[in-house]
């Protein structure tokens, strides 16, 4: 049971990853949660070492993350609200850390964090923006002398020169480790996009293959289309166009043939390369498939091939069925259908479709 629910774990997390929306809510989450929990932990930490104020300041904190959390859940607007009261309350925070310097100096330390969590959180250009803000902020109490009298806490001079540049350190490295994590997400990105469209597509044609088909019979409810009928397409005689013109020449009269039966089909369908030198048709809703086949039949057999000064021609025959109330879940039923029109056609000579109905 423990492997299962590990397995379900990393599949979820897996599914985020891919959700960008998702995974940036996820992640917002985590910060929400990790400083919230700190800032409570520190409040019990300062209660038991009578800190006063700073003990309502932590906790204070930690519950307004806990209302950052609770608008972040309901996403949209409210999750934009939140990420906007998260900056104002860290930055009002950290400015009090500073002026207050409470305990003994320890807290102004915590501002090293802000780099790290401003550019996770915000992205390169809004993060890089808060971390120079938060720095100037720095600089104005630590360098200039007005900001230095506003000061409650006596920090040495050493310490007020160099922990500026110690933070403005901390956020070049955070800037540089966030440029080539931001560099590794687009390349995976883009690797999956690749990945995507080789996984559901032909490479010869570049049409939907059998795998994109497959993944609609296995989640039909995915499939945002009523498929009304469908078509299977075959080449008469290609066995004979391999034997006499080559493999190569076959795969461009494959491919010539995909992209007359699409430039025929002119978004009325979906198109995919059922196998070999079939195709495969699931037409939308309020559509006359039969009329669209015969148009296809008539577009190949217009089609002229000239291999080595040879001059040939070809042609389809289309098994077809229409189903009024027809859908995703109803695919299987409809090629079994379809095969048997298909062989009809060869039956009836090539170069025509044969339809029926399903249930007619």
């Amino acid at each position: 049971m423990k492997l299962l629910s590990i397995e379900k774990y990393l599949k979820k997390k897996n599914e985020l990853v891919a959700d960008e929306p998702g995974w940036k809510l996820y992640r917002d989450a985590c910060i929400f949660v990790m400083l919230g929990l700190t800032s409570l932990l520190m409040s019990v930490v300062n209660f038991f070492t009578h800190k006063g104020a700073f003990t309502w300041v932590t906790l204070g904190f930690a519950v307004l993350c806990g209302i950052d959390l609770l608008l972040l859940r309901k996403r949209g607007k409210a999750a934009t609200v939140a990420i906007i009261l998260f900056s104002t309350e860290v930055s009002v925070l950290f400015i009090y850390f500073i002026i207050s310097g409470i305990p003994d100096g320890f807290s102004v330390l915590w501002t090293a964090m802000l780099p790290c969590f401003g550019l996770l959180m915000f992205g390169l250009r809004n993060g890089t923006l808060f971390s120079l803000f938060m720095f100037l902020i720095l600089a104005f109490f630590f360098w200039i002398p007005f900001g230095q009298s506003l000061l409650q806490y006596r920090y040495s001079p050493t310490f007020m020169m160099r922990f500026p540049i110690l933070y403005f350190a901390f956020f070049v490295v955070a800037l540089l480790l966030e440029r080539m994590r931001d560099a590794a997400n687009q390349a995976l990105k883009e690797s999956r996009e690749k990945y995507e469209y080789l996984c559901y597509h032909d490479v010869l044609t570049g049409l939907y293959n059998r795998f994109w088909l497959q993944s609609i019979l296995d989640h039909p409810e995915k499939y945002p289309i009523k498929p009304a009928a469908i078509a299977i397409l075959d080449i008469d005689n290609f066995k004979y166009i391999n034997d006499n013109f080559g493999h190569p020449n076959g795969d461009i009269v494959i491919r010539d043939i995909g992209q007359a039966i699409l430039t025929t089909l002119n978004n009325s369908g979906d198109l995919c390369r059922w196998g070999g030198d079939e195709f495969l048709i699931l037409f939308h809703t309020d559509i006359d498939a039969e009329k669209v086949c015969k148009r296809i039949v008539d577009a190949v057999r217009a089609l002229q091939f000239d291999f080595d000064g040879e001059q040939l021609t070809t042609t389809v025959s289309v098994g077809l069925v229409t189903a009024e109330n027809g859908g995703a879940s109803e695919i299987n039923a409809l090629i079994r259908q379809v095969d048997k029109n298909l062989y009809l056609a060869k039956d009836e000579g090539k170069n025509c479709t044969v339809s029926t109905a399903l249930n007619a």
